[in-house]
């Protein structure tokens, strides 16, 4: 029975790691918009980073695309575009509301997945902001 019970664990441990292995994110082609939230954003300039929801590059182009469609911070929010180690790919810029922004890529590939770092103003005082955005890994303007 012992026996049995250990199979049955290593077995349930073995699934587990291979189903959040494969969760590890999700991404759309940078041909399209892909849709986060960043929550809680820090105050003071500090950087909020998801490496969950992707854009994958589709182009050799040097833009990427950012687009605020919620945004409750007094002084706005920067955004940029990160690797999975959070290392900056992108310029950081303004995105103001509704208004689709560029930003000037570093060394971004094709067929890359990138994510999204997200700051506030250094003189925001909030730490209890949200930004939702749409953006691309290719220019989308």
């Amino acid at each position: 029975m012992k026996k049995k019970m250990a199979v049955l664990g290593m077995s349930l441990l073995v699934l587990c790691g291979t189903i959040s292995t494969a969760a590890a994110y999700v991404y759309t082609n940078g041909s399209a918009y892909q849709t986060v939230t960043h929550k809680d954003i820090p105050n003071w300039g500090d950087e909020s980073f998801d490496t969950y929801y992707g854009s994958k590059k589709v182009t050799t182009g040097s833009f990427a695309t950012f687009k605020k469609t919620k945004g409750d911070a007094a002084l706005g929010n920067y955004a940029e575009l990160i690797n999975s180690s959070k290392s900056v790919k992108s310029m950081l810029i303004g995105i103001p509301l509704n208004s689709a922004q560029l930003s000037t890529e570093y060394g971004c590939s094709k067929g890359t997945v990138y994510f999204t770092g997200v700051t506030s103003h250094s003189l925001e005082p909030s730490n209890s902001c949200d930004v939702t955005l749409k953006f691309s890994a290719d220019n989308l303007k």
